[in-house]
């Protein structure tokens, strides 16, 4: 049986990574710096960055095999769909797997499934990063877990084959069905004008973002109290962030800060 069920194809293809000496000086001074090596794409030339020589290049297609092959041995997590994105021409890639068949309900008809994050890059501005979070349905917002189920992070220093991804999927499937449970306490709890403030306190979305976000509060509100505060539950408003996250992050880099930025701030939904 195919486990596998892509939803977009690759939009652009890998670059063919190598690694290069690096030289510094003028024409017959040119010295070779014996400690640093550039990579680069064969095929274009492009610099993405200089490393060390303890640099160990991980290219995109390795991390991809490595990740499959511990879905793969994982057969509770069920079929996936995956898709690519590329930045700065190929030096930068975020590959995203969807799992359905491991979706909750929160809500009638609101169903949670998991999202595995495979981030990797040529230019340094990511380690390799395999990050297990969870993905809402209704509306298609990624959600940003409070706690990441699974988040491995490695410097290019390390083999690939020293991550050993599959052990750490079983606790990972625990950890998503534990945190359902708690979005479904979410569900049913009343969000309150002090814990809505510490939360966008916390998270500093600035002016905008934060007229933004309190306009869809208004929106979503099922009414208001008699202070003019919106009736919201903790779970509607934890979706109206994760939905303004997903929806306005300017790049793939202020996104990943604002989903940080978010977890660090939802403790004070928990209270």
């Amino acid at each position: 049986m195919n486990r596998v069920h892509p939803v977009s194809f690759i939009s652009s293809p890998f670059p063919r990574i190598g690694e290069e000496p690096v030289t510094w000086g003028k024409e017959r001074g040119c010295r070779l710096a014996e400690n640093y090596k550039a990579v680069v794409d064969l095929n274009t030339g492009k610099l993405f960055s200089i490393v060390s020589k303890d640099y160990r290049l991980i290219r995109h297609e390795q991390a991809i095999e490595q990740v499959e092959e511990a879905i793969f041995k994982t057969a509770s997590i069920g079929t996936y769909e995956a898709y690519t994105e590329f930045y700065n021409e190929g030096g930068r890639m975020r590959r995203t797997y969807r799992f359905p068949e491991t979706a909750v309900e929160i809500n009638k008809g609101d169903l949670v499934d998991l999202e595995l994050y495979l981030f990797n890059s040529y230019d340094r501005t990511w380690p390799l990063i395999i990050l297990l979070g969870a993905f809402r349905l209704v509306c298609t917002n990624g959600l940003v877990v409070g706690q990441k189920y699974l988040h491995l992070r490695k410097r290019h220093v390390y083999e690939l084959g020293q991550i050993n991804v599959s052990e750490e999927v079983l606790t990972a499937l625990k950890r998503f069905r534990s945190q359902t449970k708690q979005w479904k306490r979410w569900a049913g709890k009343r969000l309150t004008r002090k814990g809505c403030s510490r939360v966008l306190e916390s998270m500093k979305p600035g002016i905008k973002a934060t007229e933004e976000i309190q306009k869809k509060v208004n929106d979503e509100a099922e009414g208001f109290e008699p202070d003019g505060f919106a009736v919201l539950t903790v779970w509607g408003f934890y979706n109206i962030l994760t939905w303004y996250i997903s929806h306005y992050a300017v790049s793939l880099n202020h996104q990943v800060e604002m989903e940080g930025r978010l977890r660090r701030a939802i403790f004070h939904l928990m209270r």
